[in-house]
Formats: C-alpha cells, sequence, structure tokens
C-alpha cells in the first residue's frame, strides 16, 4: 500500500487497516480554539492553551505556558487495527506502512 495523506481544516482522524504497522508523521498541526489534543493506540495528551500554536517536523514541537511546557509528538507508529485522533485546526499527515 502507498502512503496516504491527511489533510483538512480540523479534527484528523485514522485507523491502521493495513494489516501491517503504519508511522504517522505530522507535518504540520495547528491548535484549536480549544488547544491541542492527540490520541493514538489508547494513550493521549494535549493542550488546552486557547493561544494559536503549531507542531510539524520543521516547527517546534514544544509550547510553553507560564511555567508548563507541553510536548506533543510529531511522528508515531500504529500496529494493525490502532487508531490515531486529534482535536485540532488545520493538519497535514502522512501515513506510510511499514512495507513501504
Amino acid at each position: 500500500m502507498a502512503a496516504q495523506v491527511l489533510s483538512g481544516s480540523s479534527d484528523a482522524t485514522y485507523t491502521n487497516n493495513t494489516g501491517e504497522n503504519v508511522r504517522v508523521i505530522i507535518n504540520y498541526m495547528q491548535s484549536s480554539s480549544t488547544g491541542l489534543s492527540i490520541s493514538w493506540a489508547g494513550v493521549s495528551t494535549s493542550n488546552t492553551n486557547t493561544g494559536t500554536f503549531a507542531i510539524g517536523r520543521q516547527l517546534a514541537g514544544q509550547y510553553q505556558n507560564s511555567s508548563t511546557t507541553t510536548s506533543l509528538p510529531t511522528e508515531l507508529m500504529l500496529a494493525p487495527t490502532q487508531s490515531f485522533s486529534s482535536v485540532s485546526g488545520p493538519f497535514n499527515i502522512v501515513v506510510i506502512p511499514e512495507g513501504g
């Protein structure tokens, strides 16, 4: 299976139904009005700051709010049947199967 590109203006979702592991690469993701939340394989992390910020491969992966720093991943691995989702603004994500 070829790589898949996910792009949109809000809330990304993907379920791995390829039968093999996949790599999820977040090239760009901007916060929504409620912050930014990412869930994958039963794990979740979020930054609820309501200011606009973004994460991505060529962007800083951290946002500092007062004395708290929240890091969000920009690359994940999913096993077959695992899912990825975000509560976000605009996004561009590439999903690459392990077999190429």
